[in-house]
């Protein structure tokens, strides 16, 4: 009986161990809820998480990806996070920041009889409209409540599109992938009624940042980049992206602009 005891008991420290072990090598990465983009209900977290698993897998790396409101990430000082750099970069120093993919973002507005036409030139095309933002991506308010253009923010996409069409905002801006996800879950029927108008025809980064004194970080941002490098030279990141995007066609100059982001913040880390 002590001989299966202690059998037993050798069995549970082994494997309390071997996780222990698993998740010290495991890179936790925090992200916000941003479907197609970042999703626990999507396989593989999405088109974002699939590239990191991906990158991940070819480059000898254990990434875990956490779940977190946006607002939560940014306050975290300490956290690795993944998104767009500009939303974090002004409350964290971070050792090394990996751009993994693009997004761009657009302005939403709900007419259904499409009488209304907007189009964006300018801010002063904003003053005195209400608009909508996710919560932590808004960078400094008083200069847009200078230009008399007022901001409300919402924990979620979701809570954007329902006050756009119950009429509590006059627009809302929200990213590209995200905007059609959101209105197919919502508002299926009802997609046309919101009409975008494109505010801004440059890319914006998402990236991978590890955090200033996380271990090893300039050593794992390099294994991410080898990888990143090899799944787009063996095809797999465009097959990802053809999942997502209609036609299955990647944006112009998709590798050109990443590249770009790429040298821009491997140019801040040295």
């Amino acid at each position: 009986m002590l001989r299966n005891f202690l059998f037993m008991l050798l069995l549970i420290l082994q494997s309390s161990l071997y996780s222990q072990e698993k998740r010290v090598n495991t890179v936790v990465l925090d992200a916000n809820e941003a479907p197609p983009y970042w999703s626990k209900t999507l396989p593989n977290d999405g088109i974002a998480g699939e590239i990191i698993y991906a990158l991940s897998k070819v480059s000898g790396l254990n990434s875990e990806i956490v779940f977190k409101p946006l607002s939560r990430n940014i306050e975290d000082e300490t956290n690795n996070d993944l998104g767009n750099p500009a939303f974090f970069m002004a409350n964290q120093d971070f050792a090394a920041i990996i751009p993994i993919a693009l997004y761009h973002i657009s302005l939403y507005y709900y007419d259904s009889d499409h009488k209304e036409k907007f189009y964006f030139k300018s801010l002063a095309d904003l003053k005195g409209k209400k608009i909508g933002i996710l919560k932590g991506t808004l960078i400094d308010n008083s200069y847009f409540q200078k230009e008399g253009v007022q901001f409300e923010e919402s924990y979620s996409h979701e809570s954007l599109f329902k006050k756009l069409k119950l009429g509590r905002l006059d627009m809302i801006i929200v990213i590209d992938l995200v905007a059609q996800q959101t209105l197919k879950q919502l508002y299926p029927q009802e997609i046309a009624k919101f009409i975008q108008v494109n505010i801004n025809t440059s890319s914006n980064p998402i990236a991978i940042m590890l955090a200033d004194e996380y271990p090893d970080a300039k050593n794992i941002a390099k294994k991410y980049r080898q990888g990143l490098k090899k799944i787009i030279e063996n095809g797999t990141y465009e097959k990802i992206l053809s999942r997502y995007y209609i036609k299955e066609t990647l944006p112009d100059g998709w590798f050109k602009e990443l590249e770009r982001f790429e040298q821009l913040y491997k140019m801040d880390e040295e």
